[in-house]
């Protein structure tokens, strides 16, 4: 991703404005006659001096569905269930997002549920997005130019990118023979489709079932769609078709022969009607339906599945099914069939190849010897390695086989794409994976960490499922990830990045540290008297690592200190409960606590507190400089920008037409300048929500990003680099590290 690239069409206004007019909760339809809507819109573009891009990590979030297009050859995308949409760019080899035009306000829309490339004209590409059914309306993007530039048209109803059932699909699905026809199965509203493009939609209300399965309060619904390319005459539509369903107890694979007016249901579709196993993914090739099966809504847990083949001409059902294992992910070529199992932990999940239309079967590993097939190569994530534990991958869905060059086959996993350029030699031969999710970056990101020591890492991270990196040079992934528990606060010693401590999610052992960069970690020797199975909560460390502040995160706890790694502990004296702590970035015997407006100060290295000055204000951010002893800035969501001096007790506001800062960092001085730059999320100078940057102590702004630039959903959480002039990372949930630098 690079600043002033095309994704420029669907910019803060065009987003609010909603597509289409006259959706309403009781309007089965989506349509309207605002005909200046239906046209494409060109985000600013604008040149702001700085290049937008990650810190890199690769990968780090599932995977759950990967799109070739037939027809035009190196025209491919992925969609995450949180993080928005990729498109392969073949020039710079990797995949580049292009749904970053979805900002805060419309954070629900970056997930993915499902995308469709259009056969007849490539260039036309359509996106279902929604995160959560339950945070309003989803939507259709449609796009004319790869994704470049977008309208969005609402949906009357939510979907579920990120919801149980999301590697089921494609759910959205161009009729090859008339590619103004899109088809799209919805979790709880039966069937809909257009008939211009995208632009308007209707309920197929002739389709027999919404479907009747839930898992967790998610409805699985309709769950894919499939022409077949050969039901119709010159110029028509597509006469056959065929959608699977959710459905318990019932066959739940239908048919139509009348281009979609009248529907039948597929007899013996269900393997197991007694305990019901639902169409995953359906794919159509040689005459032959292929159908993947599980008993329940992947990636939770299932046993049983099943992989069958109907036979177009005759309606016969046959089972195929490679091994007793649930299924999920499915692509087919000429008789080329690839499915993948889902939720077989042990040994682990695997991918079946067929070359004969699924009479016989090769896999990646031999599940009667457990003798593995394929070899590994994860040079371009080392994080992957798990410490030594390299699997093929779990929670695969989305397995897709390049219709170009069909011994090169990408599948996702729960953390990466994994791909293959040697398939064939799954007979006989050794497959060899290597990893090719370079330009994704989808990790759900909780703090971040630039120390100011020179000899200290670039950054350290902390995220969900990964745990946190300590990152060497942002350029490259990390060799390792922290590998134990999630955690909820990271801090480093500024003067001494070696010294490093963690607040986990382990009740056990709530406090990590170390005292090699990351390298190694430790568990403090012992907890305060009295703290128990305490997870969580906040972490501060002195700018020399000498002295650690925990506030444990469990509601009417105190505040602690050690000095010795936690082999001794001592009460924060003076300080009222579940503080929020800070430590000066200059003096290691200064620390900072607020609490409901009042700000407390420590001289004795968090020993006792005394109150410091009060603000009328109770709900803010704050970053100490870590180049003046006392300074502290502030950012007040709706509010400004203020500073506080530790040494007079002052806060003032920051003289800038700053309006809000929902988060607030620091950075390296620019050139000529004696103060720290200042960053922001936030507004000023009447532009709208943004990047903004003072390098004069916050009596100037500049905003940083333009609207291609949003992110989705962008966490409260902004850092500049003490190091580096211009160089700011923004914690997202979905997108990453976004980073970004100053232009040559």
């Amino acid at each position: 991703m690079k600043a002033g690239r095309v994704i420029s069409a669907v910019c803060a206004a065009v987003m609010c404005l909603g597509c289409m007019a006259g959706c309403s909760n009781d309007d089965s339809s989506s349509k309207g006659d605002n005909e200046e809507a239906k046209t494409y819109y060109n985000g600013k573009d604008v040149d702001t001096g700085w290049t937008w891009g990650n810190a890199q990590i690769v990968g780090g979030g599932y995977i759950p569905g990967i799109v070739y297009n037939p027809t035009e050859q190196d025209v491919a995308y992925v969609r995450t269930d949180m993080g928005g949409a990729y498109r392969w760019d073949k020039e710079a080899n990797q995949w580049d997002c292009i749904t970053d035009c979805i900002g805060a306000d419309d954070w629900n829309l970056n997930g993915i549920e499902s995308v469709a490339t259009d056969p007849v004209e490539p260039n036309r590409v359509y996106l279902a997005c929604g995160t959560y059914s339950s945070q309003g309306k989803g939507a259709i993007f449609v796009s004319e130019d790869y994704g470049s530039n977008w309208v969005k048209v609402d949906l009357p109803f939510g979907l579920g990118g990120n919801e149980v059932g999301r590697g089921a699909g494609e759910r959205l699905a161009v009729d090859p023979n008339d590619n103004s026809i899109i088809y799209f199965g919805t979790r709880s509203s039966g069937l809909y489709r257009s008939k211009d493009y995208g632009m308007t939609w209707e309920e197929v209300t002739s389709f027999p079932t919404h479907g009747n399965y839930s898992s967790d309060g998610y409805a699985l619904g309709v769950t894919w769609v499939a022409f077949d390319k050969t039901s119709s005459e010159s110029g028509k539509a597509t006469q056959t078709i065929f959608v699977g369903a959710a459905v318990s107890g019932e066959d739940n694979v239908f048919r139509s022969d009348d281009g979609g007016e009248t529907w039948t249901a597929v007899p013996g579709s269900n393997p197991d009607k007694e305990h019901s196993q639902y169409p995953q993914q359906g794919k159509i090739s040689n005459g032959q339906l292929y159908v993947t099966y599980a008993n329940g809504s992947f990636p939770n847990q299932v046993a049983l599945g099943s992989v069958y083949k109907i036979d177009i001409a005759t309606n016969a059902v046959k089972e195929i099914t490679p091994g007793r294992h649930p299924f999920c992910g499915l692509d087919v070529n000429g008789d080329t069939v690839v499915v993948s199992t889902v939720c077989f932990w042990s040994p682990e999940d695997n991918i079946y190849v067929s070359y004969d239309g699924g009479e016989t079967w090769d896999g990646f590993w031999d599940y009667e010897t457990n003798d593995k097939n394929y070899t590994m190569d994860v040079s371009n994530a080392p994080w992957l390695s798990w410490h030594g534990q390299q699997k093929l991958g779990w929670w695969t869905s989305a397995v897709a086989i390049n219709p170009f060059n069909t011994d090169e086959l990408l599948y996702g996993t729960g953390a990466t794409i994994y791909g293959t350029s040697n398939l064939s030699d799954v007979k006989g031969g050794t497959v060899n994976i290597d990893v090719r999710a370079k330009g994704i970056e989808e990790c759900a990101m909780f703090d971040l960490v630039s120390p100011a020591d020179p000899d200290g890492p670039e950054l350290y991270s902390i995220l969900g499922d990964l745990y946190g990196f300590r990152h060497d040079d942002v350029n490259t992934p990390p060799q390792q990830h922290f590998g134990d528990f999630a955690c909820s606060d990271i801090a480093a010693a500024d003067d001494a990045a070696e010294f490093v401590v963690r607040a986990t999610t382990n009740g056990d052992k709530p406090v990590l540290y170390s005292n090699d960069s990351g390298d190694t970690w430790e568990y403090v020797a012992t907890l305060p008297e009295g703290i128990k199975n305490d997870a969580g909560g906040q972490v501060a460390i002195s700018c020399d690592g000498s002295t650690i502040l925990w506030q444990p995160g469990a509601s009417g706890t105190n505040a602690y200190r050690t000095t010795d790694f936690g082999s001794t502990w001592e009460m924060c004296e003076g300080l009222p409960i579940n503080a929020k702590i800070l430590a000066d970035g200059v003096n290691p015997d200064k620390f900072y606590a607020t609490y409901d407006g009042s700000f407390y100060i420590s001289t004795d290295a968090g020993k006792t507190f005394t109150i410091l000055t009060s603000f009328l204000i109770s709900t803010f951010e704050w970053v100490a400089n870590n180049d003046v002893e006392g300074e502290i800035w502030l950012g007040i969501s709706g509010g400004g920008v203020y500073k506080l001096d530790a040494n007079t007790a002052q806060i003032t506001r920051t003289e800038g037409e700053c309006t809000g800062a929902d988060a607030i960092g620091l950075g390296k001085a620019a050139e000529g300048q004696t103060q720290m730059a200042v960053y922001i999320l936030g507004e000023a100078n009447g532009e709208g929500w943004g990047v903004y940057q003072s390098i004069d102590g916050g009596a100037t702004w500049k905003k940083l990003n333009d609207d291609t630039e949003r992110w989705g959903n962008v966490n409260h959480l902004i850092v500049g680099d003490p190091k580096v002039y211009g160089r700011v990372y923004i914690s997202t949930n979905g997108r990453g590290i976004i980073m970004g630098n100053v232009n040559e």
